[in-house]
């Protein structure tokens, strides 16, 4: 009587899990791409973090180096009333790509260096950059690209002889 109540059972889950195959493999079909898109946006998007967190770092110590470089009370006192944006664009520019590791998915489209506060009366210094990472897995559903931004800033330091 038992092993005949066994087979009844086992008979009644057979035709059970049975009856429940294809749902399950239309479940899977139709989640498939979900699961997919999910994982290559954990992917991308934690490259673009990492890439974001190489820029930010390159981006500060540029804009603390060029200001250490930049003698604002020097020029000040030899007559010039403003600073050479352009020769401070060149250290900020110099100390960026010693930092800044390129790569082949990874590219640096726009870098700025301004001197804010006064024009006569310079204080800081803003490093800001744009970037662009590829994107792997994205891709499959029309998504190129990330673009990043990370900005720093300095206090000019002057330097007394």
């Amino acid at each position: 009587m038992e092993i005949k109540a066994l087979k009844l059972k086992n008979n009644y889950l057979n035709n059970y899990f049975k009856k429940e195959t294809a749902a399950v493999l239309i479940t899977v079909a139709i989640l498939m791409p979900l699961f997919m898109m999910i994982t290559g946006m954990t992917i991308d998007i934690g490259r673009a973090f990492v890439y974001k967190e190489e820029i930010n770092k390159a981006c500060m110590v540029s804009a603390e180096e060029a200001a250490k470089e930049i003698e604002v009370l020097t020029a000040q006192q030899s007559g010039f009333t403003r600073l050479d944006m352009q020769r401070a664009q060149e250290i900020a520019m110099e100390y960026f790509n010693r930092n800044y590791l390129q790569k082949p998915d990874f590219s640096v489209n726009n870098f700025n260096c301004d001197v804010f506060d006064e024009s006569t009366n310079p204080k800081y210094l803003q490093v800001s950059c744009q970037a662009k990472v590829d994107c792997y897995f994205l891709k499959m559903f029309g998504i190129e690209s990330i673009k990043i931004n990370s900005a720093a800033s300095s206090r000019l330091r002057s330097i007394k002889n």
